[in-house]
């Protein structure tokens, strides 16, 4: 839903400069200042295509396949368009390590897996525009979000025109790239032996802090509109469970929603607990105890029925069904030397799900298994890149070892694609912090009390004009303003 809140003009920017990406984190080395009066990007480069995070070329490749990107000691210029009084940061890092945390896979770019390559980051007016890894002199990668664009140098020298185009056009800064972010976050909340949920929005304005709004169940963007989800308990048979639904607010009832849209709910089938983990723009990620039996499940929101769960294949491929049968191998064979008695075998690789770690999503199978006479479940790593159709947007800006150094009890953290602030989420508080100089500000612009257990399930951001406009959507949805006893502004 990010990609809807950049205007044209500004998609087009941020795919040319390489908008939000993550920061490489624990690969990244020294940083090195570039000469002088000089540009480490210097000259003339084209565009050769659009790499998504499976390899694969994107949709939108041809629309950018030979535009040229070009840069000068004081500038750099696309379509016309010029940014001036240029900055760069440069960095020396490990290109596989580099890569992982930008979505792209290592296999599609040749050069040595041992390989250290140069990231520059490059800034305009002390604005952020975006970053390159440079393979060689003649070949590198601009990173935007979780997408890469593979540039081919063609001249070492800029066109003469560069410094004479028209600059007469809307600003980097007027709208979406600068200043103006928001955020719909999902909570899922302990209530007695289960959870609630709960949605807040958070937005600040050039650093200074909007209402904090909230509402009961689960407020989020889709392409087709703003939907909500909704969790309610249920019981039959002498069992309880909980059932989802999902509908556009723009209808009444489920019952219409189903109607309109072709959306279900877990109807007809045995009440189960779910517990969810993550919600996206199509996709949640839940957990489903029946009986005792705790497995992961992935669900299409256009069709919450458990009897047809979405498999790894489905999303990642035979590839990404290849990877998770290997992981599950290895970590079946350490719990059977164990002498531990699985439940399932799970061939077809449904049993899987999101966890939150460090900042990042990040995708794991399960083993449902008898221990002692017991149920009980063990967890290992996919050690694969969640695809985009999965989760678009999971871009840190910042090093976690650098939020922790600044907020030693940090438990998550969330970066806007504006690079303009920061949520980071302790045992009972979510803080609010500016960045500057890509770094968390000394200081929080707020805090927000959160009940101690309390998980975020879901951040989706606006930028730009889009964070009045998702206001008064969540507003005219039923939210109020968080009391001031739960809010502190600093």
């Amino acid at each position: 839903m990010v990609k809807k809140c950049l205007l044209l003009f500004l998609a087009f920017l941020v795919l040319m400069l390489g908008g939000c990406a993550n920061s490489s984190g624990s690969s990244a080395g020294k940083i090195i200042p570039p000469p002088n009066q000089t540009s480490p990007l210097g000259g003339k480069w084209t565009v050769i295509q659009e790499l998504d995070k499976n390899g694969n070329t994107g949709e939108t490749t041809l629309q950018w396949e030979g535009s040229s990107v070009q840069f000068t000691a004081g500038a750099v210029a696309f379509g016309g368009h010029v940014w001036d009084n240029l900055s760069y940061k440069i960095k020396r890092v490990n290109a596989a390590d580099y890569l992982m945390t930008k979505y792209i896979p290592f296999s599609d770019v040749s050069i040595p897996e041992t390989q250290e390559v140069d990231v520059i980051t490059v800034y305009a007016a002390s604005n952020f525009l975006g970053e390159f890894m440079k393979i060689d002199d003649a070949n590198m990668i601009s990173f935007v979000q979780n997408k890469g664009l593979l540039l081919k140098k063609v001249s070492d020298q800029a066109d003469g025109l560069l410094g004479t185009a028209d600059r007469n056009v809307q600003d980097l800064n007027q709208d979406s790239n600068e200043g103006t972010s928001g955020v719909l976050l999902g909570l899922r909340i302990p209530s007695g032996s289960g959870y609630i949920y709960r949605t807040i929005w958070v937005a600040a304005d050039h650093h200074q802090l909007h209402p904090v709004l909230a509402a009961e169940q689960i407020f989020f963007p889709r392409t087709s509109g703003f939907w909500q989800l909704r969790v309610q308990d249920i019981s039959a048979g002498g069992k309880t469970g909980n059932l989802l639904t999902a509908r556009n607010v723009e209808t009444k009832t489920p019952e219409m929603k189903k109607e309109k849209d072709g959306t279900e709910a877990q109807e007809g089938t045995e009440p189960a607990v779910r517990i969810i983990h993550y919600i996206g723009n199509d996709y949640i990620a839940t957990e489903k105890d029946h009986d005792g039996v705790r497995q992961l499940q992935v669900l299409p929101v256009d069709k919450l029925s458990s009897a047809t769960e979405i498999k790894v294949s489905d999303l990642m491929g035979d590839k990404g069904l290849s990877a998770y049968l290997y992981a599950r191998e290895h970590a079946a064979e350490a719990l059977s030397d164990k002498g531990v008695r699985l439940i399932d075998r799970d061939d077809s690789g449904e049993n899987f799900g999101l966890v939150r770690k460090n900042g990042h999503w990040f995708l794991v199978g399960r083993i449902n298994h008898q221990s002692g006479g017991e149920i009980a479940q063990t967890d290992f790593d996919l050690k694969i890149i969640p695809p985009s159709n999965l989760i678009f947007y999971d871009t840190l800006v910042l090093s976690w070892h650098h939020i922790k150094d600044r907020v030693p009890d940090a438990m998550d953290a969330f970066t806007s694609p504006n690079k303009d602030i920061a949520l980071v989420k302790t045992k009972n508080k979510l803080m609010i912090y500016p960045i500057g100089s890509e770094q968390l500000a000394e200081n929080p612009l707020g805090e927000i009390d959160l009940q101690e257990g309390a998980a975020v399930i879901m951040a989706e951001w606006a930028t730009g004009s889009y964070v009045d406009s998702w206001e008064k959507s969540f507003l005219s949805f039923g939210a109020q303003a968080l009391p001031s006893s739960s809010v502190r502004i600093r």
